[in-house]
């Protein structure tokens, strides 16, 4: 496949739209899985993953196949990409998230215009969060609350990213099940 690469990337640096989409074709499912995995949400992953082709079509002519494979080049790119989203994502985190304000949402009159309904299922769900363990519970808040990525997660906690998902899942089915059993849910 690498010589096969090494040829599309040079028809593509040439100006071929075939091999730019061949190349595409070939590894961007692999390179939006990584952004998957990654933490970043589909629509995140969709976009990321377009950002590094662009980057890699606009750079091609530094692409060298006697340094490496086309795949371990556009990998580099994509981990740069996703590098520098993490990083914008934390200083945004960091200067206009405001934790207190959006745990209101979940505080009983937080949202005035709430009607009847959403107070309801807004109790329920404070409720069920409460019933959760401390440790899923803070992952809950780390995730969705402060939105961080299972990876910035599991650097704050000191655990592996794949420990932070499955915990989350944890939650996630522990909180699904309390809903339903609250009527929230089907």
């Amino acid at each position: 496949m690498s010589e096969r690469d090494a040829q599309l990337a040079s028809e593509a640096l040439a100006g071929s739209g075939e091999a730019c989409e061949a190349l595409y074709a070939a590894h961007a499912a692999r390179v939006a899985g990584y952004f998957l995995r990654s933490g970043f949400s589909r629509a995140d992953a969709d976009d990321l993953l377009q950002d590094t082709f662009a980057r890699a079509f606009g750079s091609l002519h530094a692409f060298d196949a006697s340094r490496g494979t086309f795949f371990a080049w556009l990998a580099a790119i994509a981990r740069n990409v996703a590098r520098r989203r993490w990083q914008r994502r934390d200083r945004q985190v960091a200067a206009g998230l405001d934790a207190e304000l959006a745990d209101e949402m979940l505080v009983e009159g937080g949202n005035p215009s709430a009607g009847a309904a959403q107070a309801e299922e807004l109790a329920a769900l404070r409720a069920c969060l409460a019933a959760l363990p401390d440790e899923l519970a803070r992952l809950v808040r780390l995730r969705y609350v402060e939105a961080l990525t299972t990876r910035a997660i599991a650097a704050a906690e000191g655990t592996p990213e794949a420990t932070v998902r499955l915990r989350l899942g944890e939650a996630r089915d522990r909180l699904r099940r309390c809903l339903a059993g609250k009527g929230v849910l089907e």
